[in-house]
């Protein structure tokens, strides 16, 4: 059904934009409607021929994850909850701990740290946190995908929108009033088709790729973190791995008593 929805959505925009630069008269600067109509509208229809709107949706929300992720405030954040579930299992109090892996704000720590507390084996641990983040960054992977493929199509989609420039002003030369816009749809969907791929898509296409690439660092900390937390080693040790000073991690020891 999407393939159609697609194909059809992308046939429609294409007599929409011939229709628009008929009736359009003159053109003024870079902003041309028929243009933007094609740019705007016709790489998504081709993206949903090979997506599915599932897929699609789930691009749009982890692009949105992707833009406000920062990797060193998620750091920040995973270093304090690893931190604060360290000290409960050092205490003695589990119930506290998983409260506290429950409550967290981190995706990983909220799969990841029970398992110490459950008392699995650092192998296990280590296998889990390999299969959650692995799971996390192929998703990622998926919507990096979608939006690298809307930075080859648009280039291309320009090229289509300059061919029918260039076939309506072949075909009334002889309409002198017409050759301007027919010129400006030939020319600006190439400019568009461009800007928008070097400027738009590839460019939100590294942010995911970026986040995929935090996440499973993060991952690796995590697991390591967890199973030293499980071994009963130092919280110093435990703060190392996310670069704490010895300052820090010294009040810690003296908190924790």
């Amino acid at each position: 059904m999407h393939v159609a929805f697609g194909i059809l959505g992308f046939a429609a925009v294409l007599a929409a934009t011939v229709l628009l630069e008929q009736k359009e008269a003159n053109f003024s600067g870079l902003f041309y409607r028929p243009a933007l109509l094609l740019l705007c509208a016709g790489p998504l229809f081709i993206s949903l021929i090979s997506h599915k709107v599932d897929e699609l949706a789930t691009s749009v929300r982890t692009l949105w994850k992707a833009v406000r992720f920062s990797a060193a405030r998620s750091r920040a954040i995973l270093q304090d909850e690893v931190s604060r579930f360290a000290a409960e299992v050092r205490r003695g109090r589990p119930v506290e701990a998983l409260a506290i892996a429950e409550d967290a704000r981190h995706d990983l720590v909220r799969q990841l740290a029970p398992l110490v507390v459950k008392q699995y084996s650092p192998e296990d641990i280590e296998r889990t946190a390999a299969t959650a983040s692995t799971v996390l960054a192929s998703a990622m992977k998926r919507s990096e995908d979608v939006l690298t493929s809307l930075a080859r199509v648009a280039p291309a989609v320009g090229l289509v929108g300059t061919t029918l420039g260039l076939i309506t002003l072949l075909s009334d030369l002889r309409n002198f009033e017409h050759l301007g816009p027919s010129m400006a749809l030939a020319l600006l969907c190439t400019l568009y088709g461009l800007v928008l791929a070097n400027g738009l898509y590839q460019p939100l296409a590294r942010l995911v790729h970026v986040h995929a690439v935090a996440t499973m660092e993060e991952a690796r900390l995590l697991s390591r973190a967890l199973i030293l937390v499980g071994e009963g080693k130092p919280l110093a040790d435990v703060r190392a791995l996310f670069g704490g000073t010895a300052e820090s991690a010294g009040r810690a020891e003296v908190a924790l008593g």
